[in-house]
């Protein structure tokens, strides 16, 4: 019985990573108010009612959609010896690949930023990514702060604000941007997104106090 049951779970665990695998993709292309439960179910090659059997709608399925891939997001670390504003810049390049780089991130990542047509629930959980991402920045900032590398009467507020424009910016340059990057500049394309972050984080330290 313990053996079946088991069994039982594992398979509906699996359907439905199906289903949320599908969501993600048919989502991503379509956007939430074209895309149907009968777009999923199709795309997971599922019936409708297995869909139903797990979501009541698309939008609850976009949440879990959306939670799975936020909460299984690879953390980056500070190393113990290392300075905050070292650390925010592997922070700030870090953020720049989970918007480009092709994953279940990215697309999620995407579908939140443009593909949600302002649904409410998944209004909620973007504001609730941005805040994870301002505090990390905000502590970032303080720990310089007692590290020495910034004054002590820093505006935290503006800096943070100024890292977060920071991220946005050099994501759009690199994401966008499509003529600037012909074969050549392609190539090291991360190599000038550190570079523009190294630059950002150094003006960081010469401005107004």
């Amino acid at each position: 019985m313990y053996a079946l049951a088991r069994k039982t779970k594992e398979d509906s665990q699996r359907t439905r990573d199906l289903i949320l695998d599908a969501a993600e993709q048919v989502i991503y292309e379509r956007g939430i108010s074209l895309t149907t439960m009968a777009n999923i179910a199709d795309a997971a090659q599922v019936s409708r009612g297995a869909v139903y059997g797990h979501y009541k709608g698309k939008v609850e399925l976009a949440i879990a959609m959306a939670e799975r891939a936020l909460q299984n997001a690879p953390a980056l670390e500070r190393g113990p010896e290392e300075p905050a504003l070292v650390f925010l810049k592997r922070y700030c390049l870090h953020e720049v690949h989970s918007y480009i780089e092709a994953s279940s991130l990215q697309r999620v990542l995407f579908i939140l930023y443009v593909r949600i047509d302002d649904t409410p629930e998944l209004v909620s959980i973007r504001e609730r990514w941005e805040q994870k991402r301002a505090t990390i920045i905000t502590q970032c900032l303080q720990a310089a702060i007692q590290e020495g590398s910034l004054a002590a009467e820093s505006d935290v507020a503006l800096y943070s604000l100024y890292v977060q424009a920071q991220i946005e910016g050099i994501f759009s340059i690199l994401f966008f941007n499509h003529s600037f990057f012909n074969d050549d500049a392609a190539a090291n394309k991360w190599e000038i997104a550190e570079r523009l972050c190294a630059m950002g984080l150094e003006r960081l330290t010469q401005l107004p106090r």
